[in-house]
């Protein structure tokens, strides 16, 4: 009777380091256009966002709550 020689097990290739790279960019990128838009929205006047100074946004909020 014969045998069918057992394979080793399939390694598979890892991808080059030029994706890493990229998907470390395109995170990036997306991580600063989410503050960028948090921001712009943050300062923009009150129909459209919250009416905030750039000062305001690293105020304490005791801060900016009238009356407390």
């Amino acid at each position: 009777m014969t045998q069918i020689p057992s394979q080793g097990p399939v390694v598979g290739a890892k991808p080059q380091p030029t994706i890493y790279t990229l998907m470390l960019i395109i995170a990036i990128l997306a991580l600063a256009m989410t503050l960028v838009l948090v921001i712009r929205n943050l300062i923009a006047e009150p129909p459209a966002g919250y009416g905030l100074t750039f000062g305001q946004l690293f105020k304490p909020l005791k801060d900016l709550i009238p009356g407390r």
